[in-house]
């Protein structure tokens, strides 16, 4: 691995450094994920090295093995708790790309902070810092494993089917009336929507509102689908309903059919593909 590759967004079959940044760009929050052990700690290395950052200035506070459970990958987005413990500390999670976890069972974690970080919040949440921060508040993907009808307004565009349960009915946009009469018959619905106020009015036991994903989490996401780094600030006018992973997998193939029609490089069918991904040359 080249070391500049480490801080490249991109698909991984080997390790992902997840960090949370301060507004400033201070990273206060590391964790790696690795298929060793011995492959997080070179990670690790790599990662600081490449940063600029001496791991001095940080406290271990969690380390090994860890069950994969019904994950496929593991990226920003199947991380939802840990974001949302981060958020709360006024830190965005970001990290260099996708790690696919393919036949594995288990990966070995490892969970830095920085002393500014630990000094700020020891005495406050213990528990956030050994958890990877976890949270006692149930995440998205629990709730819909609840096994009770939810209203799901999901603007990022996130895969929700891999966590409804077997007895559970999805349905995307569906006709009002219908959900009334699946509701009324006892049955477990999950209704996934980009206007939740359509149904707000049935009587869902929770209602989830995924946000779009920011233009940091856009930017990184599309960096990993085309292997090169993309530049979140072209997206800083983006209409916010286009930043959803699912614009995102459609950018990417638009990028893959001019570079193979045109035979222009990278970087420049994605200038022609965002003018008309977002609506006009």
């Amino acid at each position: 691995m080249v070391m500049e590759d480490i801080l490249v967004p991109m698909e991984r079959e080997d390790a992902v450094v997840l960090i949370g940044v301060d507004p400033v760009g201070n990273v206060e929050f590391v964790r790696v994920y690795a298929v060793s052990e011995e492959l997080a700690k070179k990670t690790l290395e790599r990662f600081f090295n490449a940063r600029g950052l001496f791991p001095a200035d940080y406290l271990l506070v969690s380390s090994g093995t860890e069950d994969v459970g019904d994950r496929e990958a593991i990226t920003t987005r199947t991380e939802s708790s840990l974001s949302s413990a981060l958020s709360r500390l006024g830190l965005k999670l970001l990290s260099n790309g996708v790690l696919h976890l393919g036949d594995a069972k288990t990966v070995y974690q490892i969970t830095m902070v920085s002393e500014s970080l630990y000094n700020r919040i020891v005495g406050e949440n213990e528990g956030a810092l050994s958890g990877a921060v976890k949270d006692e508040e149930p995440s998205p993907e629990e709730m819909l494993s609840l096994g009770v009808s939810v209203l799901v307004e999901n603007l990022a565009g996130v895969d929700i089917s891999q966590y409804i349960p077997p007895e559970a009915i999805l349905l995307r946009e569906p006709p009002v009336e219908k959900v009334a009469e699946l509701l009324d018959a006892g049955s477990v619905v999950i209704v996934e929507t980009k206007n939740a106020d359509k149904y707000y009015f049935l009587d869902f036991p929770a209602v989830i509102r995924i946000p779009p994903l920011s233009v940091e989490e856009f930017a990184a996401e599309l960096s990993s689908r085309l292997g090169m780094e993309v530049d979140s600030s072209l997206f800083s006018d983006y209409p916010p309903e286009r930043l959803n992973l699912k614009n995102v997998d459609a950018l990417a193939e638009l990028v893959g059919a001019i570079v193979a029609k045109f035979g222009v490089e990278k970087g420049k069918a994605l200038q022609i593909a965002l003018r008309f991904n977002r609506g006009g040359w």
